[in-house]
Protein backbone atom coordinates (compact mmCIF):
# COMPACT_ATOMS: atom_id res chain seq x y z
CA UNK A 1 0.00 0.00 0.00
CA UNK A 2 2.84 2.38 0.75
CA UNK A 3 4.40 1.58 -2.49
CA UNK A 4 1.54 2.46 -4.42
CA UNK A 5 1.08 5.40 -2.66
CA UNK A 6 4.54 6.00 -3.06
CA UNK A 7 4.20 5.45 -7.24
CA UNK A 8 1.35 7.98 -6.86
CA UNK A 9 2.83 10.63 -4.96
CA UNK A 10 6.13 10.28 -7.54
CA UNK A 11 3.34 10.75 -10.67
CA UNK A 12 1.36 13.28 -9.12
CA UNK A 13 5.07 15.40 -8.54
CA UNK A 14 5.66 14.78 -12.06
CA UNK A 15 2.94 16.09 -13.67
CA UNK A 16 3.78 19.63 -13.26
CA UNK A 17 7.11 19.04 -14.75
CA UNK A 18 5.29 17.25 -17.95
CA UNK A 19 3.63 20.36 -18.09
CA UNK A 20 6.16 22.59 -17.90
CA UNK A 21 8.22 21.25 -20.44
CA UNK A 22 5.17 21.23 -22.61
CA UNK A 23 4.57 25.14 -22.04
CA UNK A 24 8.37 25.78 -23.20
CA UNK A 25 8.08 23.62 -25.93
CA UNK A 26 4.88 25.16 -27.25
CA UNK A 27 6.44 28.69 -26.78
CA UNK A 28 9.84 28.24 -28.61
CA UNK A 29 7.58 26.74 -31.38
CA UNK A 30 5.79 30.10 -31.23
CA UNK A 31 8.37 32.26 -30.98
CA UNK A 32 11.55 30.32 -33.00
CA UNK A 33 14.14 32.20 -35.16
CA UNK A 34 12.82 32.70 -38.49
CA UNK A 35 16.15 34.65 -39.85
CA UNK A 36 19.67 35.71 -38.57
CA UNK A 37 20.63 38.76 -40.18
CA UNK A 38 24.16 39.92 -39.08
CA UNK A 39 23.88 40.45 -35.11
CA UNK A 40 20.39 40.52 -35.02
CA UNK A 41 17.33 38.23 -35.28
CA UNK A 42 13.38 38.14 -36.27
CA UNK A 43 11.07 36.02 -34.65
CA UNK A 44 8.10 33.79 -35.56
CA UNK A 45 5.73 36.50 -33.14
CA UNK A 46 7.67 39.22 -34.83
CA UNK A 47 6.23 38.19 -37.89
CA UNK A 48 2.95 36.92 -36.79
CA UNK A 49 2.41 40.47 -35.82
CA UNK A 50 3.66 42.22 -38.62
CA UNK A 51 1.56 39.93 -41.29
CA UNK A 52 -1.73 40.95 -39.20
CA UNK A 53 -0.95 44.21 -39.64
CA UNK A 54 -0.99 44.18 -42.82
CA UNK A 55 -3.95 42.41 -42.85
CA UNK A 56 -5.13 44.77 -40.74
CA UNK A 57 -4.26 47.37 -43.05
CA UNK A 58 -5.96 45.79 -45.89
CA UNK A 59 -9.07 44.40 -44.43
CA UNK A 60 -11.38 45.88 -46.33
CA UNK A 61 -10.26 45.18 -49.45
CA UNK A 62 -8.28 41.91 -48.91
CA UNK A 63 -8.41 40.14 -52.39
CA UNK A 64 -4.82 42.63 -52.79
CA UNK A 65 -3.19 40.26 -50.81
CA UNK A 66 -1.25 37.78 -52.16
CA UNK A 67 -1.08 34.37 -50.84
CA UNK A 68 -0.41 33.41 -47.27
CA UNK A 69 3.10 31.77 -47.78
CA UNK A 70 3.89 35.06 -50.07
CA UNK A 71 2.85 37.10 -48.06
CA UNK A 72 5.07 35.64 -44.67
CA UNK A 73 8.23 35.58 -47.70
CA UNK A 74 7.29 39.23 -48.01
CA UNK A 75 7.03 40.52 -44.62
CA UNK A 76 10.08 38.55 -43.26
CA UNK A 77 12.32 39.65 -46.26
CA UNK A 78 11.20 43.26 -45.26
CA UNK A 79 11.29 43.06 -41.61
CA UNK A 80 15.33 41.21 -42.24
CA UNK A 81 15.87 44.23 -44.25
CA UNK A 82 15.07 46.50 -41.84
CA UNK A 83 16.65 44.97 -38.93
CA UNK A 84 19.94 45.20 -41.03
CA UNK A 85 19.21 49.35 -41.14
CA UNK A 86 18.18 49.19 -37.58
CA UNK A 87 21.69 47.99 -36.81
CA UNK A 88 23.23 50.68 -38.83
CA UNK A 89 21.34 53.31 -36.79
CA UNK A 90 22.75 51.78 -33.71
CA UNK A 91 26.33 51.39 -35.03
CA UNK A 92 25.88 55.91 -35.97
CA UNK A 93 24.26 56.21 -32.13
CA UNK A 94 21.25 57.44 -33.68
CA UNK A 95 18.17 58.69 -31.82
CA UNK A 96 14.80 60.52 -32.85
CA UNK A 97 14.33 62.92 -30.47
CA UNK A 98 10.73 63.67 -28.81
CA UNK A 99 10.00 66.82 -30.56
CA UNK A 100 10.22 65.07 -33.89
CA UNK A 101 8.26 62.70 -33.25
CA UNK A 102 5.49 65.05 -31.90
CA UNK A 103 6.04 67.02 -35.77
CA UNK A 104 5.68 64.58 -37.59
CA UNK A 105 2.46 63.41 -35.73
CA UNK A 106 1.13 66.61 -36.26
CA UNK A 107 2.69 66.57 -39.82
CA UNK A 108 0.29 63.51 -40.01
CA UNK A 109 -2.90 65.10 -38.75
CA UNK A 110 -2.85 67.70 -40.75
CA UNK A 111 -2.80 65.83 -43.94
CA UNK A 112 -5.84 64.00 -43.00
CA UNK A 113 -7.71 66.96 -42.00
CA UNK A 114 -7.76 66.23 -38.05
CA UNK A 115 -6.48 67.57 -34.87
CA UNK A 116 -3.96 65.51 -33.46
CA UNK A 117 -6.31 64.92 -30.55
CA UNK A 118 -8.46 63.37 -33.43
CA UNK A 119 -5.95 61.53 -34.60
CA UNK A 120 -4.66 59.83 -31.43
CA UNK A 121 -8.27 58.99 -30.93
CA UNK A 122 -8.98 57.22 -33.58
CA UNK A 123 -5.09 55.55 -33.22
CA UNK A 124 -6.67 54.14 -30.09
CA UNK A 125 -10.28 53.32 -31.83
CA UNK A 126 -8.06 51.17 -33.66
CA UNK A 127 -6.56 49.51 -30.83
CA UNK A 128 -3.16 50.49 -30.73
CA UNK A 129 -1.65 52.14 -27.97
CA UNK A 130 0.08 55.66 -27.86
CA UNK A 131 3.29 54.56 -27.10
CA UNK A 132 3.25 52.05 -29.81
CA UNK A 133 2.07 54.39 -32.42
CA UNK A 134 5.12 56.94 -31.28
CA UNK A 135 7.26 53.81 -31.34
CA UNK A 136 6.30 53.48 -34.79
CA UNK A 137 6.64 56.55 -36.05
CA UNK A 138 10.22 57.09 -34.44
CA UNK A 139 11.28 53.82 -36.26
CA UNK A 140 9.96 55.35 -39.43
CA UNK A 141 12.11 58.91 -38.57
CA UNK A 142 15.09 56.74 -37.82
CA UNK A 143 14.93 54.33 -41.18
CA UNK A 144 14.68 58.09 -42.79
CA UNK A 145 17.33 59.50 -41.47
CA UNK A 146 19.61 56.14 -42.28
CA UNK A 147 18.43 56.56 -45.89
CA UNK A 148 19.65 60.36 -45.15
CA UNK A 149 22.95 59.55 -44.04
CA UNK A 150 23.80 56.85 -46.73
CA UNK A 151 22.46 58.25 -50.34
CA UNK A 152 21.35 61.87 -49.79
CA UNK A 153 25.09 63.19 -50.34
CA UNK A 154 24.82 61.34 -53.83
CA UNK A 155 21.55 62.54 -54.77
CA UNK A 156 21.93 65.95 -56.90
CA UNK A 157 19.27 67.09 -59.77
CA UNK A 158 21.21 70.57 -62.68
CA UNK A 159 19.56 73.01 -63.77
CA UNK A 160 19.99 71.78 -66.87
CA UNK A 161 17.86 68.73 -65.93
CA UNK A 162 15.30 71.04 -64.73
CA UNK A 163 15.17 73.39 -67.92
CA UNK A 164 15.29 69.72 -70.21
CA UNK A 165 12.30 68.32 -68.41
CA UNK A 166 10.38 71.59 -68.72
CA UNK A 167 11.12 72.05 -72.15
CA UNK A 168 9.98 68.00 -73.31
CA UNK A 169 6.53 67.33 -74.11
CA UNK A 170 5.72 66.08 -70.33
CA UNK A 171 7.27 69.31 -69.35
CA UNK A 172 5.26 71.85 -71.50
CA UNK A 173 2.17 69.47 -70.89
CA UNK A 174 2.52 70.11 -67.30
CA UNK A 175 2.76 74.48 -67.13
CA UNK A 176 -0.08 74.63 -69.88
CA UNK A 177 -2.97 72.24 -69.50
CA UNK A 178 -5.28 70.65 -67.12
CA UNK A 179 -7.23 68.06 -68.54
CA UNK A 180 -10.76 66.98 -67.22
CA UNK A 181 -11.91 63.19 -68.08
CA UNK A 182 -15.00 60.83 -67.17
CA UNK A 183 -14.01 57.53 -67.35
CA UNK A 184 -16.00 54.29 -67.14
CA UNK A 185 -14.68 50.56 -67.19
CA UNK A 186 -16.03 47.29 -69.07
CA UNK A 187 -15.47 43.97 -68.50
CA UNK A 188 -13.75 42.40 -71.57
CA UNK A 189 -17.18 40.41 -72.23
CA UNK A 190 -18.90 43.85 -72.79
CA UNK A 191 -16.79 45.23 -75.47
CA UNK A 192 -19.50 45.90 -77.97
CA UNK A 193 -21.88 47.72 -75.12
CA UNK A 194 -18.59 49.97 -74.68
CA UNK A 195 -18.38 50.71 -78.35
CA UNK A 196 -21.83 51.31 -78.76
CA UNK A 197 -21.60 54.03 -75.55
CA UNK A 198 -17.83 55.14 -77.47
CA UNK A 199 -20.09 56.13 -81.00
CA UNK A 200 -22.99 57.34 -78.66
CA UNK A 201 -20.30 59.95 -77.23
CA UNK A 202 -18.70 60.97 -80.22
CA UNK A 203 -22.36 61.79 -81.69
CA UNK A 204 -22.78 64.26 -78.97
CA UNK A 205 -23.69 62.42 -76.00
CA UNK A 206 -21.93 63.00 -72.51
CA UNK A 207 -20.02 60.41 -70.34
CA UNK A 208 -21.57 62.85 -67.57
CA UNK A 209 -24.75 61.73 -67.40
CA UNK A 210 -24.01 58.14 -67.35
CA UNK A 211 -24.50 57.25 -63.67
CA UNK A 212 -21.47 54.57 -63.61
CA UNK A 213 -18.93 57.33 -64.98
CA UNK A 214 -16.34 58.37 -62.57
CA UNK A 215 -15.12 62.38 -62.61
CA UNK A 216 -11.55 62.36 -62.55
CA UNK A 217 -11.42 66.36 -62.13
CA UNK A 218 -8.77 68.68 -63.59
CA UNK A 219 -5.73 66.97 -63.50
CA UNK A 220 -2.43 67.67 -65.31
CA UNK A 221 -1.07 65.07 -67.39
CA UNK A 222 1.31 63.82 -65.18
CA UNK A 223 -1.88 62.20 -62.66
CA UNK A 224 -3.91 61.29 -65.71
CA UNK A 225 -4.25 57.15 -65.47
CA UNK A 226 -1.73 55.71 -67.74
CA UNK A 227 -4.08 53.89 -69.61
CA UNK A 228 -5.08 57.50 -71.34
CA UNK A 229 -1.81 59.21 -70.40
CA UNK A 230 -0.48 59.23 -74.24
CA UNK A 231 -3.80 59.90 -75.92
CA UNK A 232 -5.87 62.84 -74.14
CA UNK A 233 -2.88 65.50 -75.28
CA UNK A 234 -4.30 65.05 -79.05
CA UNK A 235 -8.02 64.86 -77.68
CA UNK A 236 -10.78 67.37 -78.78
CA UNK A 237 -12.97 68.56 -76.24
CA UNK A 238 -15.78 65.83 -75.72
CA UNK A 239 -14.25 63.53 -77.88
CA UNK A 240 -14.34 60.41 -76.20
CA UNK A 241 -11.92 57.18 -76.35
CA UNK A 242 -11.71 53.06 -75.97
CA UNK A 243 -9.15 51.79 -74.74
CA UNK A 244 -9.02 47.69 -74.32
CA UNK A 245 -5.83 46.31 -71.52
CA UNK A 246 -5.32 44.69 -68.84
CA UNK A 247 -8.17 42.52 -69.25
CA UNK A 248 -10.62 45.40 -68.75
CA UNK A 249 -12.45 47.88 -71.80
CA UNK A 250 -11.44 51.39 -70.81
CA UNK A 251 -14.15 54.40 -71.94
CA UNK A 252 -12.80 57.93 -71.75
CA UNK A 253 -14.39 61.14 -72.44
CA UNK A 254 -12.35 64.81 -72.08
CA UNK A 255 -15.12 67.29 -70.94
CA UNK A 256 -12.77 70.03 -70.61
CA UNK A 257 -9.56 71.55 -71.05
CA UNK A 258 -7.69 74.38 -69.51
CA UNK A 259 -4.47 76.81 -69.58
CA UNK A 260 -2.85 76.30 -65.89
CA UNK A 261 -3.30 79.22 -64.47
CA UNK A 262 -0.53 81.73 -64.63
CA UNK A 263 0.59 84.47 -62.36
CA UNK A 264 2.67 87.09 -63.32
CA UNK A 265 4.69 89.52 -61.12
CA UNK A 266 6.40 92.92 -62.26
CA UNK A 267 10.13 93.57 -60.74
CA UNK A 268 12.49 96.03 -60.87
CA UNK A 269 16.35 96.22 -60.82
CA UNK A 270 17.33 99.20 -58.85
CA UNK A 271 20.35 100.96 -58.13
CA UNK A 272 20.29 103.51 -54.70
CA UNK A 273 21.81 105.51 -52.13
CA UNK A 274 20.83 105.78 -48.76
CA UNK A 275 22.44 108.73 -46.37
CA UNK A 276 20.98 108.45 -43.15
CA UNK A 277 20.88 110.53 -40.03
CA UNK A 278 22.29 110.26 -36.72
CA UNK A 279 24.64 111.97 -34.22
CA UNK A 280 26.83 113.83 -36.16
CA UNK A 281 25.03 114.07 -39.00
CA UNK A 282 21.61 115.75 -38.61
CA UNK A 283 18.29 115.65 -41.07
CA UNK A 284 19.10 118.68 -42.78
CA UNK A 285 22.62 117.61 -42.80
CA UNK A 286 22.17 114.38 -44.15
CA UNK A 287 19.33 115.49 -46.93
CA UNK A 288 22.22 118.18 -48.43
CA UNK A 289 24.92 115.08 -48.76
CA UNK A 290 22.38 112.82 -50.54
CA UNK A 291 20.69 116.44 -52.82
CA UNK A 292 25.12 116.92 -53.33
CA UNK A 293 25.68 112.95 -54.62
CA UNK A 294 22.56 113.97 -56.85
CA UNK A 295 23.95 117.13 -58.62
CA UNK A 296 27.06 114.69 -58.99
CA UNK A 297 25.51 111.66 -60.74
CA UNK A 298 23.14 114.50 -62.55
CA UNK A 299 26.39 116.17 -64.34
CA UNK A 300 27.95 113.12 -65.10
CA UNK A 301 29.69 111.24 -61.89
CA UNK A 302 29.25 107.65 -61.84
CA UNK A 303 26.71 106.28 -59.68
CA UNK A 304 27.50 102.80 -58.71
CA UNK A 305 31.28 104.55 -57.56
CA UNK A 306 29.48 107.43 -55.60
CA UNK A 307 27.52 104.54 -53.75
CA UNK A 308 30.30 102.71 -52.92
CA UNK A 309 32.12 105.36 -51.35
CA UNK A 310 29.21 107.00 -49.50
CA UNK A 311 25.94 105.00 -49.44
CA UNK A 312 25.26 103.43 -46.00
CA UNK A 313 23.26 100.40 -46.63
CA UNK A 314 26.08 98.35 -45.98
CA UNK A 315 24.27 95.23 -47.84
CA UNK A 316 24.68 97.19 -51.40
CA UNK A 317 27.94 98.74 -50.77
CA UNK A 318 30.88 97.34 -52.72
CA UNK A 319 28.15 95.93 -55.42
CA UNK A 320 27.48 99.91 -56.16
CA UNK A 321 24.27 100.07 -54.63
CA UNK A 322 22.46 97.22 -57.10
CA UNK A 323 19.41 95.86 -55.19
CA UNK A 324 18.89 93.33 -57.77
CA UNK A 325 15.53 92.09 -59.29
CA UNK A 326 13.45 92.32 -56.63
CA UNK A 327 8.89 93.31 -56.39
CA UNK A 328 8.56 96.50 -54.70
CA UNK A 329 6.19 94.67 -52.21
CA UNK A 330 9.98 93.88 -50.88
CA UNK A 331 10.54 98.11 -50.05
CA UNK A 332 9.23 100.85 -47.45
CA UNK A 333 6.34 102.03 -49.49
CA UNK A 334 7.85 105.14 -50.43
CA UNK A 335 11.24 103.47 -51.95
CA UNK A 336 8.04 101.27 -53.95
CA UNK A 337 6.71 104.53 -54.84
CA UNK A 338 9.31 106.59 -55.94
CA UNK A 339 10.59 103.41 -57.83
CA UNK A 340 7.10 103.07 -59.22
CA UNK A 341 7.10 106.44 -60.41
CA UNK A 342 10.47 106.42 -62.19
CA UNK A 343 10.99 106.14 -66.01
CA UNK A 344 13.53 103.33 -66.51
CA UNK A 345 17.30 104.90 -66.11
CA UNK A 346 15.79 108.18 -64.89
CA UNK A 347 17.48 109.65 -61.50
CA UNK A 348 14.42 109.96 -58.69
CA UNK A 349 14.06 112.87 -56.57
CA UNK A 350 15.52 112.93 -52.81
CA UNK A 351 12.80 110.84 -50.58
CA UNK A 352 12.65 109.89 -47.21
CA UNK A 353 12.14 106.79 -45.42
CA UNK A 354 12.31 105.45 -42.20
CA UNK A 355 15.92 104.53 -42.98
CA UNK A 356 16.96 107.87 -44.08
CA UNK A 357 17.14 109.61 -47.39
CA UNK A 358 17.45 108.10 -50.54
CA UNK A 359 18.05 108.70 -54.01
CA UNK A 360 17.13 105.64 -57.11
CA UNK A 361 17.24 104.67 -60.45
CA UNK A 362 15.47 101.92 -62.39
CA UNK A 363 17.71 100.28 -64.45
CA UNK A 364 15.12 97.83 -65.81
CA UNK A 365 12.04 96.53 -65.15
CA UNK A 366 10.72 92.67 -66.30
CA UNK A 367 7.13 90.87 -66.31
CA UNK A 368 7.77 86.87 -64.77
CA UNK A 369 5.80 84.42 -64.53
CA UNK A 370 6.44 82.80 -61.38
CA UNK A 371 3.87 79.83 -61.97
CA UNK A 372 6.96 79.09 -64.26
CA UNK A 373 9.49 79.09 -61.50
CA UNK A 374 6.72 77.09 -58.96
CA UNK A 375 7.15 74.38 -61.79
CA UNK A 376 10.57 74.32 -61.84
CA UNK A 377 10.60 73.81 -58.09
CA UNK A 378 7.64 71.05 -58.26
CA UNK A 379 9.94 68.95 -61.33
CA UNK A 380 13.41 69.51 -59.15
CA UNK A 381 11.32 67.73 -56.18
CA UNK A 382 10.39 65.27 -58.20
CA UNK A 383 13.63 64.37 -59.64
CA UNK A 384 15.16 64.63 -56.61
CA UNK A 385 12.60 62.44 -54.98
CA UNK A 386 12.72 59.57 -57.81
CA UNK A 387 16.36 59.40 -57.52
CA UNK A 388 16.33 59.20 -54.44
CA UNK A 389 14.56 56.48 -54.08
CA UNK A 390 16.11 54.55 -56.60
CA UNK A 391 19.80 55.66 -54.89
CA UNK A 392 17.75 53.98 -51.51
CA UNK A 393 17.08 50.85 -53.30
CA UNK A 394 20.56 50.07 -54.89
CA UNK A 395 21.99 50.81 -51.42
CA UNK A 396 19.04 48.08 -49.63
CA UNK A 397 20.69 45.86 -52.69
CA UNK A 398 23.92 46.29 -51.64
CA UNK A 399 23.65 45.92 -48.35
CA UNK A 400 21.85 42.88 -48.52
CA UNK A 401 24.21 41.26 -50.87
CA UNK A 402 27.34 42.28 -48.13
CA UNK A 403 25.34 40.78 -45.14
CA UNK A 404 24.90 37.64 -43.35
CA UNK A 405 21.48 36.41 -44.35
CA UNK A 406 20.26 32.75 -42.21
CA UNK A 407 16.68 32.07 -43.48
CA UNK A 408 15.24 28.99 -40.90
CA UNK A 409 11.60 27.06 -41.19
Amino acid sequence: MATNMKQTLVIFCAAPLIFLASVVAQADTLDRIRAIANDDIVTQLELDARIANVKMQYRTNPNVLPADAILEKQVLDQLVLESLQYQIADKMNLTIPQANIDNAINTIAQRQNATTEQLLAAVKAQGQTIASFRTQISKELLLNEVHRRAVASSVYVSEAEVERFINSQAGQSLQDIEYQLYYRQFPVSELAQAQALTDNLNRGQSLKLDPNAKDLGLRKLDAIPTVFKTLVPVLKENEAILIEKENAVHVGQLINKTDAQQVNIQEFNIRHILIKSDALLDEASAKAAIENLRSQIESGADMAELADQFSDDIGTRGVGGSLGWATLDSYAKEFAAAAKASDINALSPVFKTRFGFHILRVEDKRTRNVGLDVLRNQIRSQLQNRRFQEAIQRWQTELLAESFIEYRP
